[in-house]
């Protein structure tokens, strides 16, 4: 399927909403991209309501600027309420650092919960 060049400004690039001519575009742009520095992610499946949990993340996120974490909540038929707490960062170790402090804070959840 033939397909024409995206559109493009110095900042933006425009492209098919059809994946099939999307794809095509961004073969055709791919090698024109700058790289920057890669971005690392890891998700917790926190298996506690985003309510349980949102003052610790708050904490948490505060004591580690250099990671963005972000929360979301989903349902699961079989457990009912939980979230997924997604970490960004550039650097792997403050990446791991604070997904540890947050493995640690659910295990804390955990035990309170089973009180």
């Amino acid at each position: 399927m033939p397909a024409g060049p995206p559109a493009a400004s110095d900042t933006v690039i425009v492209m098919a909403g059809v994946p099939s001519i999307m794809q095509a575009m961004l073969d055709e742009v791919a090698p024109k991209l700058n790289i920057g520095v890669r971005m690392l992610s890891e998700t917790v499946r926190a298996d506690a309501r985003e309510g349980d949990i949102g003052t610790q993340l708050g904490e948490i996120a505060k004591a580690n600027p250099a990671v963005a974490i972000g929360s979301y909540p989903f349902f699961d038929p079989q457990h009912g309420a939980s979230t997924n707490v997604v970490l960004r960062a550039h650097d792997a170790h403050k990446l791991a650092q604070a997904k540890r402090a947050i493995e640690e804070m659910l295990e804390r959840v955990r035990r309170a919960k089973s009180s």
